[in-house]
């Protein structure tokens, strides 16, 4: 029972959260919060302090947390080894991907990868490219998929996992949106809707720009959202123009409730990263799967 209450304990301290918590173990909230207090008991120490609808770990916790690290890492490796003598898949996969890979691309390469190996389980979050490769540093993913450049840290591996291309889009009627092919400093005047800064697509845009020629501050931004959703209802609005997957609007520019603007510069194409924490024990399940998702995405 101690090695479950550690478990629950390390996923509080990860998602600093009993709710979040709950949710990644299948729990209820009040066994999670069960299993915390027989481990205080266990202790004879409180390891987190009950604030106002949020907790915060004690000194003790945090004496507590590389422990409960290291027996889970244990745990883990033991589990791959009568795994790899006995052929057996299975077990939790953790997996971050940015919006774009997120929503278009992801869900297939899970469903295929679930048919090959059903007993695994796997839970994907969806955050920016920046929050990603953070979360991927820090160990709370197995593995993440970002967009645009990033710096990384020496103990994370990238590998390439394709790519796709940023459509320039405008409401129909836009007198730039002619079909005619536009020089991108014509645009930058323009009004723009644009994810957050930290956002993959906003950088690798912004890069665009920087390496065209063009000074990023001549880039009229005048509305920041945080999904490519809420940016094309946006555009359809007629509020502005933006810079999104081709794979997000494809239908819409087909239906044409969006029109592409074609640039003289050429086509916006960006790199896909497959990313892991090589200090990070890898289960007999993410080594499978890294194996796998670079074959099959975008497939």
């Amino acid at each position: 029972m101690l090695d479950l209450q550690l478990l629950v304990f390390k996923t509080v301290v990860e998602k600093n959260s009993i709710s979040l918590a709950a949710q990644d173990l299948h729990m209820t909230q009040s066994a999670v919060s069960q299993h915390i207090q027989n481990l205080e008991n266990h202790f004879g120490v409180k390891l987190f302090d009950r604030l106002h609808r949020r907790i915060a770990i004690t000194a003790a916790g945090e004496t507590l947390y590389p422990y409960a690290v290291e027996l889970d890492t244990l745990y883990q490796r033991a589990q791959k080894a009568i795994q790899t003598l006995t052929d057996d898949v299975s077990g939790r996969l953790w997996i971050g991907a940015s919006l774009t890979i997120g929503e278009y691309i992801m869900p297939k390469v899970l469903v295929m990868f679930r048919q090959l190996y059903p007993n695994v389980d796997m839970t994907m979050e969806i955050y920016n490219s920046e929050q990603i490769t953070s979360m991927v540093i820090d160990g709370v993913l197995d593995v993440g998929f970002i967009e645009g450049p990033y710096q990384l840290s020496g103990n994370i591996c990238a590998v390439p996992c394709g790519g796709d291309e940023l459509a320039v889009i405008a409401p129909p009627g836009h007198p730039l949106a002619s079909g005619e092919p536009c020089e991108l400093g014509a645009l930058l005047s323009q009004r723009w809707v644009m994810r957050e800064r930290t956002s993959g697509t906003r950088r690798f845009f912004e890069l665009f720009v920087e390496k065209a020629g063009y000074a990023l501050d001549r880039l009229n931004v005048v509305m920041e959202l945080g999904s490519t959703q809420a940016i094309k209802e946006a555009v359809k609005a007629g509020f502005g123009i933006a810079a999104v997957s081709v794979l997000a609007v494809s239908d819409e520019v087909e239906r044409g409730e969006m029109r592409p603007i074609i640039l003289k510069e050429g086509p916006v194409r960006r790199d896909f990263t497959m990313i892991y924490n090589a200090e990070k024990f890898c289960t007999l399940a993410v080594e499978k799967f890294l194996a796998f998702a670079p074959q099959h995405f975008g497939r």
